[in-house]
């Protein structure tokens, strides 16, 4: 299972992929909308590369609550521990 710090990085990657934003400038309190400049499109496309990148599939109605970087990580976590037992 990846820890915090891995699942930290391939966000940031995602997001940089995404908006071009750069890696360093992405905060684990960043709001992918208000900091980051994501539409609803784009954060999409953030999520379904993180459920790629960590073969996990998150309930549609769950990708709307996510706000911040931190909320991902979070997110990530919880679906990893949960596939894990």
């Amino acid at each position: 299972m990846p820890d915090v710090e891995e699942i930290r990085k391939t966000i940031r990657d995602s997001v940089n992929r995404i908006t071009g934003v750069a890696p360093s400038e992405i905060k684990d309190s960043s709001n992918y909308r208000d900091d980051l400049g994501l539409d609803s499109l784009s954060a999409l496309e953030v999520m379904v590369d993180i459920e790629f990148a960590f073969k996990i599939k998150v309930p549609e109605e769950r990708i709307q609550t996510i706000q911040t970087v931190q909320d991902t990580i979070d997110l990530v976590q919880e679906y990893l521990a949960a596939v894990k037992k």
